[in-house]
């Protein structure tokens, strides 16, 4: 696959980038309004829907050709232990409301287009956490795992994950975009939603 899907990915994205950015709790995070409580609130819509998307796509066999290490990229468990330290039971997170509006993920072309929103959020996760622990009681280890979710081996992953998806073989380049398009517009709903 050319580097020019990674272009096309982010310059046709690029309006549901800008459009989740404005939701109501990571305007609040930049503001430096965000409550612990909606703090609190807003990883419980992210847990919402990327527990069920990962449970969806790890479920298809493609996830095993992809090239990368799946149980590393894993970011359900980095929400549940962030969620325990702002004092919720397991028995609480286990009731947390789950989207049922995912997106499509049967294909590889789809799964990859998935990936691309949820590993490129890593890199914004980076200045998240340093906003969020201006003005919240968290820290990388204990409360804002998500956001921080590689650490030091951001860059590293991500640049992992781009050569995955060159080198998968795939000539789907449409349908990468429209499933990266719809995982933010799906995400952006389900945050908005009672926000």
């Amino acid at each position: 696959m050319s580097t020019r899907i990674l272009e096309r990915l982010r310059e046709e994205t690029a309006p549901q980038h800008e459009q989740i950015e404005q939701n109501p709790y990571a305007k609040a995070a930049f503001d430096q309004t965000l409550t612990i409580d909606q703090y609190r609130s807003y990883l419980a819509k992210f847990y919402g829907f990327i527990k069920p998307a990962e449970t969806k796509f790890m479920a298809e066999d493609a996830v095993n050709d992809m090239g990368l290490d799946m149980s590393m990229r894993m970011k359900s468990e980095h929400l549940e232990e962030d969620l325990m330290h702002l004092d919720m039971t397991q028995d609480e997170i286990n009731q947390l409301p789950l989207c049922s509006r995912l997106p499509e993920l049967s294909t590889p072309a789809q799964i990859w287009g998935y990936l691309y929103v949820m590993e490129g959020s890593t890199l914004g996760g980076q200045v998240i956490t340093k906003q969020l622990m201006k003005f919240l009681p968290v820290s990388p280890e204990s409360g804002i795992r998500y956001f921080h979710a590689y650490g030091q081996e951001t860059k590293p992953r991500w640049t992992e994950f781009r050569e995955a998806l060159l080198s998968n073989g795939l000539n789907d380049s449409d349908e990468i975009i429209d499933s990266a398009k719809e995982t933010f517009r799906l995400l952006d709903a389900w945050i908005r939603d009672s926000a």
